[in-house]
C-alpha cells in the first residue's frame, strides 16, 4: 500500500518524509531511504506522542505515529 504524504501544514511544501522510529534491520536500505528523503530518522526511543511526518524543507514535525498492528 502506498500512502500519500500530506503537504506541510507550516510551509505548504510537498517535500514531506515519514519519520522512522525504532532500530532499522537493514542499515543499507535505511541509509538509502534517508538519502532519498523518503524517511527521516526519529530515533530508537519511542513514546506515546511521537510525530509521524517531517517536512524536509522547514523541518516542521506533526501527526501521530500509529501503533504497530501486531501488538
Amino acid at each position: 500500500m502506498i500512502e500519500k504524504y500530506p503537504a506541510c501544514p507550516e510551509c505548504s511544501k510537498n517535500n514531506v518524509a515519514c519519520i522512522f522510529w525504532g532500530y532499522p534491520t537493514d542499515m543499507d536500505l535505511y541509509l538509502q531511504a534517508i538519502k532519498n528523503k523518503e524517511i527521516v530518522a526519529g530515533g530508537c526511543l519511542i513514546s506515546d506522542n511521537d510525530p509521524k511526518w517531517e517536512c524536509t524543507e522547514c523541518h516542521h514535525k506533526w501527526g501521530t505515529r500509529e501503533e504497530d498492528d501486531d501488538k
